[in-house]
């Protein structure tokens, strides 16, 4: 046995080279989109600037053009030796390039599909424009499913055992049905006489808890997607200049941490948000003024339904034929999620 080492005072032993204390983990890649300063081709590199720090990125294969948002790895200046990876905003998030099986996913990165005025896209008689038009909270329940999310917009991926979402679609559908059921029952025969003053506010008490709890979980679902998807808030900013709530849209109304039960980092200040993601002015006043847009706006992007073999159905739990529970986030490991901005 080796004699220990002891120090020049005999107060005590120098610990060897084996006890002493491991170097900390080196700091995780933050995702972030850059903003192509001009029409650039692949391989080409350039400065762009985060947090104050000015790193290197090189411009992804294909090239990009002015104005063109793609997503890069940024690691703080102490790993700051390897240049980051670049991922054009808008391709599809494919398993098949960061070296999953499967066929891969149809989901844009950085920006929606299409956007919010796309509601015919594909025709009245649609089963998505039908359920957003009829139906909402079954057309929500479907996205709300393939997000693995609950009905009141809590996130369960982080948590494997967590099989509530599996529930959210039939909830959804029972609360449809209860809700069309109580507004016939309490519907007065003539409001304008105001004989019958029980049902009236009956009605419209439903009525408003059913718009208040609609229009919440519309919000935490689409800050959900947006942080999947890495798609930034682009109107309504000023409303963060105002100083009414929140301070910029990286952190939105809620904070930039999760207090939902979701996979990211934890933060009390998104306790009031049940996704634990940042949600955005956007979010709130899309979900407020156009309720119908956004949930099919949302339904077409996490589903390309041009794609061959996912026929849209009314009355699944998912509202897509050939869905597998994990199709939603295919890729995404590859972009990560949470990706901001950068001008």
């Amino acid at each position: 046995m080796a004699p220990k080492e002891t120090s020049p005072s005999g107060y005590g032993t120098i610990p060897s080279s084996s006890t002493a204390p491991s170097a900390p983990p080196p700091p995780s890649p933050t995702n972030v989109q850059v903003i192509a300063p001009a029409t650039l081709q692949a391989g080409y590199t350039f400065d762009a600037m985060y947090d104050g720090v000015t790193f290197t990125v090189t411009v992804p294969e294909g090239g990009v053009v002015k104005g063109q948002r793609f997503i890069v790895p940024f690691v703080p200046p102490a790993g700051q030796d390897a240049v980051p990876r670049a991922t054009a905003v808008g391709e599809p998030i494919s398993s098949a390039n960061s070296g999953g099986g499967g066929g891969g996913s149809t989901i844009p990165t950085g920006v929606w599909r299409d956007s919010l005025c796309d509601c015919l896209r594909f025709g009245p008689c649609h089963p998505h424009f039908l359920n957003a038009w009829f139906c909402r909270l079954v057309l929500m329940g479907q996205i709300l499913t393939r997000m693995k999310m609950t009905w009141l917009g809590f996130r369960t991926r982080g948590n494997p055992d967590d099989r509530r979402w599996k529930s959210t679609f039939s909830i959804m559908v029972k609360l449809t049905i209860a809700y069309y059921v109580l507004d016939i029952l309490t519907s007065p025969a003539d409001p304008e006489t105001g004989d019958d003053d029980v049902n009236v506010t009956l009605n419209s008490v439903i009525g408003s808890a059913m718009f208040f709890y609609t229009t919440y979980v519309l919000i935490q679902l689409r800050a959900t997607l947006r942080h999947v998807y890495s798609i930034p808030e682009e109107s309504c900013l000023c409303l963060y200049e105002m100083g009414l709530c929140g301070n910029n849209p990286r952190e939105g109304i809620c904070g930039s941490g999760s207090g939902g039960g979701g996979d990211d980092d934890g933060s009390s200040s998104t306790r009031l948000c049940t996704s634990g993601v940042a949600v955005g002015w956007e979010d709130v006043c899309c979900a407020f003024w156009c309720p119908l847009c956004v949930a099919g706006q949302m339904a077409r992007h996490t589903v390309d339904y041009e794609e061959r073999g996912r026929r849209a159905v009314c009355c699944n739990e998912v509202g897509v034929e050939n869905w597998e529970e994990d199709d939603a986030y295919e890729g995404v490991v590859r972009v990560g999620e949470g990706s901001v901005l950068v001008v």
